[in-house]
């Protein structure tokens, strides 16, 4: 931004003292918008697994780790974002995988996934919210 602006007030000053400019150059600046959306992500699971992930990790979250509908609505934005609740995805720039790019993670088994970042949330947050919350922050939980 500030080499732009920079670039700008040059440009402007040269103008208003009379010096026109020799050549035209086109400039293409590409803006960032805070909270940008990223492009969707190929992925590898098919949509009837992606399905299927997601109606175990809302049956998992109630009977097993017992969080209310709001817990189960961040815990669904949480994974929708990360991998799309697709069990194959694969992070190229880390060692994260899975449903919940759990580090590290090597299994390839929806279950074992989801139950590993019920764990991991659970002792790093406490609950979904939290790690979401965490999530729009620093865009990694």
């Amino acid at each position: 931004m500030r080499k732009r602006a920079l670039i700008t007030t040059m440009i402007v000053v040269l103008l208003a003292v009379g010096f026109p400019p020799t050549k035209q150059v086109d400039i293409e600046v590409k803006v960032k918008q805070h909270k940008e959306k990223p492009e969707p992500l190929p992925t590898q699971a098919t949509w009837a697994e992606k399905k299927a992930n997601k109606k175990m990790a809302l049956a998992f979250a109630q009977t097993g780790w017992g969080w209310n509908k709001q817990q189960q609505i961040c815990l669904v934005k949480l994974f929708t974002q990360e991998s799309r609740f697709d069990h194959l995805a694969d992070n190229p720039e880390s060692t994260a995988f899975g449903i919940g790019q759990v580090l590290s993670e090597k299994s390839r088994d929806p279950a074992i996934q989801i139950l590993r970042a019920y764990k991991y949330i659970e002792h790093r947050y406490q609950n979904p919210c939290n790690a979401y919350n965490h999530h729009l922050r620093r865009n990694w939980y």
